[in-house]
């Protein structure tokens, strides 16, 4: 006989999911160059987890990731300072500008940030991640075991796979499942243990998840929301509700980040 399912009871029942390790590991602060967002602050966004039963979030700057993390990053550091507990902060780097990022990189640490955020077009339109202004970022990465969290929509894997290779220290996320070439995803997956993938898309394809976890993904699988671009509630739902197996959405919506982030699950 099945388990009892908690996560698809919790969902119908529109309550916060109890009892369980819930882990936003894709998040933002900021607001759009492109359209608006409505309560773009840390209370908005906590009293969303708190909606879901969401323990952590994992927030980068938007105006960081669209090439200003001089200032972007310091609303994410104000962030996790007032809410330890429950913000995990990525910091962005100024990538164009390789002077910056040296101070930067300097500063990271004492500056409360546990892991980085990679945009690949962040800071200078046709920046690839395999040029070698990347380099130092993933370096540091490597030579303190920190988490990488990549956006990715395809082209990007090639240009990422190389740095796999070189620094394994570094924990890859790779974002956005689902939005290209699947089966390179997986294979990327499947053959680093170093490397993890991100589930948040606003085009979300049905049966996703299932389709990964009968592939056999599912200590590789992590939930992200995109928020604030996307609702927390909309994406938690699309594994709340997966036709999955309850173990599997444990891991999926929370052991297997705190794996990736270096957290403790107690």
């Amino acid at each position: 006989m099945n388990a009892p399912d908690s996560f698809a009871a919790a969902g119908r029942a529109g309550r916060p999911v109890a009892g369980e390790l819930l882990i936003d590991a894709h998040a933002h602060l900021g607001h759009s160059p492109d359209f608006p967002i409505i309560r773009s602050n840390p209370d908005a966004l906590i009293a969303s987890m708190d909606r879901q039963g969401i323990r952590l979030t994992c927030l980068s700057s938007i105006q960081a990731i669209h090439g200003d993390a001089e200032h972007g990053n310091a609303p994410v550091i104000e962030a996790v300072r007032r809410h330890p507990d429950r913000f995990f902060g990525y910091q962005v780097f100024d990538v164009g500008y390789p002077a910056k990022v040296e101070a930067q990189l300097a500063r990271g640490r004492t500056e409360g940030f546990r892991g980085i955020k990679v945009w690949s077009y962040g800071a200078r339109p046709g920046l690839p991640y395999n040029h070698p202004n990347y380099t130092p970022v993933f370096a540091h990465a490597n030579e303190h075991a920190l988490p990488v969290l990549a956006h990715v929509f395809g082209a990007e894997l090639d240009e990422l796979e190389g740095h796999i290779k070189t620094f394994p220290r570094v924990r890859w996320l790779l974002a956005h499942i689902g939005s290209a070439r699947l089966e390179d995803y997986k294979r990327l997956a499947r053959d680093y243990p170093s490397v993890w993938v991100e589930l948040c898309l606003s085009s979300c394809p049905r049966g996703l998840i299932e389709h990964l976890v009968a592939a056999g993904l599912e200590d590789k699988v992590v939930w992200g929301s995109d928020a604030v671009f996307l609702d927390q509630a909309s994406q938690l739902g699309r594994v709340l509700f997966a036709q999955i197996p309850v173990a599997a959405k444990r891991k999926i919506l929370g052991l297997n980040a705190a794996t990736v982030l270096g957290l403790s699950t107690d």
